[in-house]
């Protein structure tokens, strides 16, 4: 029986991509394909900028959707993005092409979902090396904007919840945790 080290990395992502999506109110699965899935298309439910009005003021929009297609030699280079809905970000090609910065192997999918909603919410952003100039120029003069949305994406886990206290004696003297 042989076994699959990309097969394998692509369950693992799947399962971290649920988890994270099952503990976020912002990121959703709108669509995957494959067992286990090669291509994701992701939802994000938090606030951005779509476009600059005619007079210079933000338009903003709450729903952005991402295509993510996990090719065959992921995760030794980075997925193949594309954004589907309209959006103005300096890292964002005004045709859906996107600049993550680096890329190693180590990084999961749900780590890369993260990242992209940062990106949304212009807490991610990398004016210096841009790949849509007009909204580079716009996030260098607005920055006092920043975050457009100041929300956690990513969900409050089991450990996350978990809260150890002082230990406190009970009446037979035993330490326990509060």
């Amino acid at each position: 029986m042989s076994f699959d080290i990309r097969e394998a990395r692509l369950r693992n992502d799947y399962a971290r991509v649920r988890d994270l999506v099952n503990r976020s109110d912002l990121i959703y699965i709108i669509d995957s394909d494959g067992d286990p899935p090669e291509r994701y298309r992701i939802r994000y439910t938090c606030r951005s900028v779509e476009k600059l009005m005619p007079n210079g003021t933000p338009k903003i929009r709450e729903v952005h959707d991402v295509a993510i297609y996990l090719h065959a030699e992921y995760p030794l280079k980075q997925p193949q993005l594309k954004w589907l809905t309209p959006i103005f970000h300096p890292n964002i090609h005004i045709t859906g092409a996107v600049c993550i910065g680096a890329w190693w192997p180590a990084k999961t999918l749900d780590e890369l979902l993260l990242t992209l909603g940062e990106m949304i919410q212009y807490k991610n952003l990398d004016p210096k090396d841009p790949m849509n100039s007009k909204a580079a120029a716009w996030s260098i003069r607005n920055r006092h904007l920043f975050p457009i949305d100041n929300r956690d994406l990513k969900g409050q886990s089991l450990q996350d919840m978990i809260v150890l206290g002082e230990p406190e004696a009970d009446d037979l003297g035993i330490n326990i945790l509060g």
